[in-house]
């Protein structure tokens, strides 16, 4: 974590490599939970693919390329089928499916992440706060979630997917990512109170769904951890699961705010 704030307290671009890398992580680590079940995507299109459903959009908002490029992007979803034509696997639908599906799940949220630090969204010059915003609120969440289920959670959130989880300690969480967006909103005035609560609510619920999204994937794949990119803590994906559905949802609201 220290490298992330580091990165994002330094440059905007110093940021999206470290999230390029992580991402990059993810991909990898996606790729070989589907080994698990005889399904061969085609991994190196998909971490080309990937890196360029990132780059495009993440360097266009920082000014250094055109948007025109963007063009390029809906043109990866036929390269797919292409290649997969010349491979000589079998279950080409699966191949297909799998290797498309981590650039929604993975390259877009990370792009996503990326793109709250950037002129289109933090002004000109961008600054950290909005971003720095979102891992506060989410980190107040998730701890708190987990201190406040461990005294007194009762009632299971959804038990089949994840059995620690419980409706005390989301609740717990709530109140202190709110209390969270609260400090935020005497320090960083680029959203107002009200905007900062309501930007910690679509957090918190998307981070929530996020995270249970990827224990639904592990456990459909029998596993338990994704990786082993943090030793001991698991895979990329264990570590910013929430952030999968949390940073594109905040960034789609602070867009909307600014229309």
């Amino acid at each position: 974590m220290a490298i992330i704030i580091g990165s994002m307290l330094l440059h905007p671009l110093s940021f999206a490599g470290v999230i390029y890398i992580l991402m990059l992580g993810r991909l990898i680590e996606f790729y070989r939970m589907v080994n698990t079940w005889q399904i061969y995507p085609q991994k190196a299109l998909g971490l080309i693919a990937g890196s360029v459903v990132y780059l495009v959009p993440v360097v266009a908002a920082q000014g250094l390329i055109s948007p025109k490029y963007l063009v390029i992007l809906p043109a990866l979803f036929f390269v797919f089928f292409t290649v997969e034509l010349f491979r000589k696997k079998d279950n080409a639908f699966q191949n297909i499916v799998f290797g498309l599906f981590p650039l929604a799940w993975i390259s877009i949220p990370m792009a996503s992440l990326a793109l709250l630090i950037s002129p289109l969204v933090a002004g000109e010059p961008p600054t950290w706060h909005l971003l720095l915003g979102l891992f506060v609120i989410l980190w107040s969440y998730d701890t708190f979630a987990y201190l406040t289920g461990s005294l007194i959670g009762k009632h299971k959130l959804l038990e089949k997917i994840s059995p620690k989880k419980t409706w005390e300690g989301a609740a717990g969480g709530m109140v202190f990512a709110l209390a969270a967006a609260y400090v935020l909103s005497i320090y960083f005035i680029d959203i107002n109170l009200v905007q900062w609560m309501a930007g910690a609510l679509i957090i918190v619920i998307t981070g929530t769904f996020g995270d249970l999204s990827e224990s639904m994937l592990k456990r459909n794949f029998e596993l338990k951890d994704s990786g082993s990119f943090f030793p001991g803590h698991g895979g990329v994906l264990d570590r910013f699961d929430s952030v999968l559905f949390a940073a594109p949802a905040f960034l789609c609201y602070l867009i909307l705010l600014n229309l």
